[in-house]
């Protein structure tokens, strides 16, 4: 199929007699669709992890999915404890976020939590970021209320969008 859309695309474009064929009974198969993006706008929720808690206890840790579970130890960025141990620059781990909120998600550019904070995580307080859980392929308004930085527990609190 690859090389009858290829040779459709030449005789298209530029005209190539000997790639040029019957296409009134295409198959519709060849056509790429753009599936829309899921976007989470429920009910909002207000998650927090005090300072010197123990972050695996699951108390402690926001269930978003199965293969989405943040936390924070007692200092750096979030973790996906589902499937981290400690924070990495990229940390947390199945997740990219932005700048800004879903209602502007197409001009949006994405990256790991501590870029996207422009490496000063003590400074999200106040601000809102989207959240993209990757292998789910959900967008979640998330805005930050408080983060305890400089090693002192590790704490954090934000409000985030829920499954519609």
């Amino acid at each position: 199929m690859l090389s009858r859309t290829l040779m459709l695309l030449c005789a298209t474009l530029i005209g190539c007699n000997e790639a040029k064929q019957d296409t009134s009974n295409t198959d519709t198969s060849d056509t790429i669709v753009e599936e829309s993006k899921t976007i989470w706008n429920g009910p909002k929720i207000t998650f927090t992890k005090e300072d010197s808690v123990d972050h695996t206890e699951s108390q402690n840790q926001d269930f978003i999915t199965d293969s989405v579970i943040l936390t924070r130890q007692m200092k750096g960025s979030l973790i996906n404890i589902a499937t981290e141990s400690s924070a990495v620059f990229s940390s947390p781990d199945g997740t990219e976020w932005a700048l800004g909120t879903t209602n502007d998600l197409d001009n949006l550019e994405f990256q790991s939590l501590k870029e996207a904070a422009n490496n000063l995580l003590k400074q999200v307080p106040g601000k809102s970021y989207v959240l993209h859980l990757i292998e789910d392929d959900i967008y979640i308004d998330v805005t930050f209320i408080s983060w305890t930085s400089g090693g002192s527990g590790g704490g954090f609190s934000y409000e985030r969008t829920t499954e519609n």
